[in-house]
Formats: structure tokens, sequence, C-alpha cells
């Protein structure tokens, strides 16, 4: 961590005030700064380009801008501050693909507290993906996430756009419920799930595909032939 008369500044965005809060009571505790909240992406994008943080805890599932859509605009916008992107589903092809954005962590939402510290204080001074894998570099991730899309786009569909989209057959039979018309409360009874599941499987499917919304998740599922109607 840094020195004490230096402390590492940290902007939270999450829309859940009480895992926002956890979030900063956690990052206080550890001698951190804590810069600054935001509730939406918009929001934070305001703030995070006036404060410039050393880091920033970003929900992937806010109401307004996909974190990841977001991550990538800051990077465009060449903000110094490094992302950590935060996920109630953790999956590994998500991972990767929100790691792509420009975010330079990615975490599950059921990740303790001193774990949260361990991640800030490795992304202050490089990557982190995972508890059990080392620092990385800028260098060492190149290497390290040509090996891991390699791997998983190797059995993957390809887009017209020349892009792999590596989407699960839970993801598909999601795909599949929404392009019939089903809201989220109707996919999570057709497949006996819950309505929080499918909700957290529409955020990474968003992801994956990079839309913003429902509709074009759909409209992108159709068009590349993943489901049918």
């Amino acid at each position: 961590m840094s020195e004490q008369s230096n402390p590492i500044s940290v902007h939270i965005v999450d829309d859940h005030e009480i895992f926002q809060t956890g979030i900063l009571d956690a990052v206080e505790k550890f001698g951190m700064r804590v810069a600054g909240r935001s509730s939406t992406g918009y929001d934070a994008l305001h703030n995070i380009r006036a404060q410039r943080p050393d880091i920033v805890l970003m929900d992937i599932g806010l109401p307004d801008i996909n974190g990841v859509h977001l991550a990538r605009q800051l990077t465009q916008e060449r903000i110094p501050s490094r992302i950590i992107l935060i996920t109630g589903l953790h999956d590994s092809a998500q991972t990767l693909y929100a790691l792509r954005s420009g975010a330079w962590g990615y975490l599950s939402k059921g990740i303790t507290a001193s774990e949260l510290i361990v991640a800030i204080e490795t992304v202050a001074a490089g990557y982190y993906i995972a508890e059990d894998l080392p620092k990385m570099t800028p260098d060492q991730f190149k290497v390290w996430m040509e090996a891991q899309l390699s791997a998983v786009t190797r059995h993957s569909r390809e887009t017209s756009t020349g892009h792999f989209v590596p989407l699960s057959p839970r993801e598909l039979e999601i795909l599949t419920s929404l392009t019939m018309g089903m809201s989220n409360k109707e996919i999570a009874q057709h497949l006996h799930i819950s309505q929080q599941t499918v909700k957290n499987h529409m955020t990474s499917i968003m992801t994956k595909l990079n839309v913003n919304d429902r509709t074009q998740a759909a409209l992108t599922a159709l068009r590349n032939g993943w489901v049918s109607r």
C-alpha cells in the first residue's frame, strides 16, 4: 500500500447503496482515501474525469451505461485512473472481455474485504486477474491475454465483423427466450432459475456482445444466427 502520507485514492461506482457503503468502509479501514462515489455511469464519467483517482472500483451492471463500455470510454480518453470491474456473475470469458475494455482488474461481488484490498494494492502497481495469479506488468498481461483469448475463441463462433463471442449454453437459452419476447420473470420461470440469475446472465451477455440493452442483444443473436425464431 502507499505510504500514509499519500494513500491510494479510490472512486466507488455502484448503484446498490449497501454494497457501495461496504466497499467504502473496507477502503477507509485499510487507510485508503475515498475520492468519491457514483451510482450511475454518467455520474461516474463526470466525476472520474474531474477527480482522476488512482483506482476506480466499478460495477459492470450499472443502470445506464454498462461498466465495460464505461471502462472503454475512460481508456480511450486516456484517463490515468486504473479500473477494477466488479460483477455478480463470475465467468472466465466475461473476465477476458472486461479486461480487454481497458480494466486493470476484475472481481466477483463475493470477495472478502481483505481480498478487495489486495486487489486494489495489486492494481496500483500492475494487473490483477485472480488471487491465484501473480501480479502482471503490461507486457506480461498482453502475453497472458493473447494466450487466454486464443483458448477461449478456438471453438467459438465468429461474428460477421470478425469478433468471437463465446456464449455459454445457458446464455443461448436466455437469448432464445428473449427473442420470443419473454420478460426476465418469464425467462426465470421457464428456465427454473431466479430473476437475479437471469439479470446476471443478461449483464454477461451484453458485455460479451458489446451492446447496451436487451433489444440490441436479441437483434445481434438473430443477425448472427445463434438463435432462431
